[in-house]
């Protein structure tokens, strides 16, 4: 599998799980763009938690400093089990959204 199809499968996956399908492409572009960046930011802060306390300043230097692959070696180095945490933080993620837009509802 290549990685578009990769990507429009994710995307297709989402649009499911959030149920957003009757709204246009751009509305749904819309609301990915804004959870992804929700995601992102939790997904970084439960990496950051789980960091031992003289690498997470080493580590937010490396972010600001967008060092990515830098900031992936200290993540696969100090928590090896660090993919199941981003799934795990992830799906905590989507799941809260989809409470949060029923509980609005």
């Amino acid at each position: 599998m290549d990685q578009q199809s990769l990507t429009d499968e994710t995307r297709n996956l989402l649009i499911s799980e959030l149920n957003i399908s009757h709204l246009s492409e751009d509305e749904q572009q819309k609301v990915l763009d804004a959870l992804s960046e929700v995601l992102m930011r939790r997904v970084m802060i439960k990496l950051m938690d789980m960091l031992p306390e003289g690498e997470q300043g080493h580590f937010a230097e490396l972010l600001a400093a967008q060092k990515a692959q830098e900031a992936q070696t200290v993540i696969q180095t100090f928590i090896p089990n660090h993919a199941e945490v981003i799934t795990a933080e992830l799906k905590a993620g989507i799941e809260e959204h989809k409470r949060l837009v029923a509980e609005a509802a």
